[in-house]
């Protein structure tokens, strides 16, 4: 299926100019949402390695159409962020920083091209911006979330500290691989290394042996936790209003450890009351941005699949 793509410019609330582009199939397909994909991090539209660009090429040959633009004070975009450092950035943007922003985005895109129901997708920042982002607006029916940060990364600072069971046990691992190697030796001897981090992997190894995990970490429970606040009553709140949720994580990265350990095991008895309306998959051996080729087909395939069974109007009655 081609698509028709168009540059366009519209006015966030406070009047400064953000770029984007909107890809529409050819020949447009009535009765399906719109796919907005929303920025990761500071990277623009496009994402990393230009995996926004395929993703977009996908959905188009699927029959809904897709947005992307850039926030404020990222990629085209007018304005600036005024932060020291990258981590404030990606704080402010768990924290919500980019709402408004989806919510003017939408509302551009109900007002000029009469769209009122919508997918909000992207990975990692771009996936809690639509989350936070759905639980504010119910024209939002699905959220296709990829690598979803549920952490703080001003709290995550201190990586000894907070780092989940599942992250140090792979460290632990990568350790050990690299016991022989002279580089890793010469990192150690010239205190290039993470001590804190490595301490803490090897003394889990020990603990757990004699202690079982409880259901809530200790960090949790003595309120340390960088956990973000705002994740869950926003995801309880899409998949209570019986609205869609897609979570994909990467097998390899930190951050599927850290929603299993940090919201999926404290959060077990809600989630089982939800399950219908959310699906948790994990590709396996996957890093965080699906760089190799492999990875973004399964992590396709798997968007396909639930975009087709859940929004295609001929296929909805086969899982809703």
């Amino acid at each position: 299926m081609a698509a028709d793509t168009t540059a366009v410019t519209f006015a966030n609330r406070d009047g400064k100019r953000l770029f984007g582009t909107l890809h529409l199939p050819v020949p447009q397909v009535s009765n399906v949402p719109l796919i907005v994909l929303l920025s990761p991090g500071v990277k623009m539209r496009v994402g990393p390695h230009r995996l926004y660009n395929r993703m977009t090429a996908h959905f188009n040959e699927l029959g809904f159409a897709v947005f992307k633009f850039d926030f404020v004070g990222l990629g085209d975009s007018e304005g600036e962020l005024d932060r020291e450092f990258l981590a404030q950035v990606y704080n402010d943007t768990e924290s919500g920083a980019f709402v408004n922003d989806s919510i003017d985005a939408l509302n551009w895109l109900e007002n000029e091209h009469e769209y009122s129901s919508f997918i909000l997708g992207g990975l990692c920042g771009g996936a809690i911006t639509a989350l936070l982002t759905a639980q504010a607006d119910r024209r939002a029916i699905g959220v296709l979330s990829l690598g979803m940060t549920t952490t703080l990364a001003m709290g995550a600072r201190d990586r000894a500290e907070h780092a989940s069971q599942g992250e140090l046990a792979a460290l632990r691992k990568g350790y050990l691989r690299r016991a022989l190697d002279l580089k890793s030796w010469m990192r150690l001897l010239s205190f290039q290394s993470d001590f804190g981090t490595m301490f803490r992997s090897f003394k889990q190894a020990i603990v757990k042996k004699n202690v079982a995990a409880p259901a809530v970490s200790a960090e949790a429970q003595s309120g340390s936790s960088n956990a973000n606040p705002l994740f869950p009553p926003a995801f309880f709140d899409v998949a209570l209003s019986e609205r869609r949720v897609l979570l994909v994580f990467s097998g390899s990265d930190r951050l599927y450890w850290d929603f299993d350990e940090k919201f999926a095991q404290p959060y077990a008895k809600q989630l089982a009351e939800v399950s219908g309306n959310y699906e948790l998959h994990v590709v396996e051996d996957a890093n965080h941005v699906f760089s190799f080729r492999e990875w973004e087909q399964t992590m396709l395939r798997i968007a396909s699949d639930w975009l087709t069974d859940y929004f295609v109007p001929e296929h909805k009655s086969v899982r809703s």
